[in-house]
């Protein structure tokens, strides 16, 4: 949503952070890998399926060449990757706590962001929902 805000090298990093994260859980699942695609399509540089840095070179990396909304935004499409299932389970949350620690941003705006992203991604189920009942009604 915001990723084309980053620089060049950013980007780069928030993808690599993005493969990290889909692959939190021991696979990347369908959702993920989509989404790992609209990420690289949406700030136009090639998909990644594997990270070439390890997580705490990705995110020191990140907090030393982002400013304080550019790390919002890296942490705010993280906490997209970790909710497209629908949920946060325990090791999600505690990854994002730990890009948080790194960036300087509190537990509670961290809380404050997944909040926002679970409510996005109900919203947008519920438009999809409504647009697919009313496409079978014609």
């Amino acid at each position: 949503m915001f990723l084309e805000i980053l620089k060049d090298e950013q980007k780069d990093l928030f993808l690599q952070l993005a493969v990290i994260a889909a692959k939190e859980n021991g696979y990347v699942d369908e959702a993920e890998d989509a989404l790992l695609t609209k990420f690289a399509n949406e700030m136009n540089i090639a998909p990644k399926t594997e990270a070439t840095l390890s997580l705490d070179e990705v995110i020191d990396k990140l907090a030393n060449s982002c400013d304080k909304r550019e790390k919002k935004i890296v942490l705010f499409e993280a906490a997209g990757i970790m909710n497209s299932d629908g949920e946060y389970s325990d090791a999600e949350f505690d990854f994002l706590k730990k890009i948080a620690a790194k960036f300087e941003i509190s537990e509670e705006e961290l809380e404050t962001m997944m909040g926002l992203v679970s409510d996005y991604v109900a919203l947008f189920n519920e438009i999809i929902i409504t647009v697919i009942d009313d496409e079978n009604e014609i």
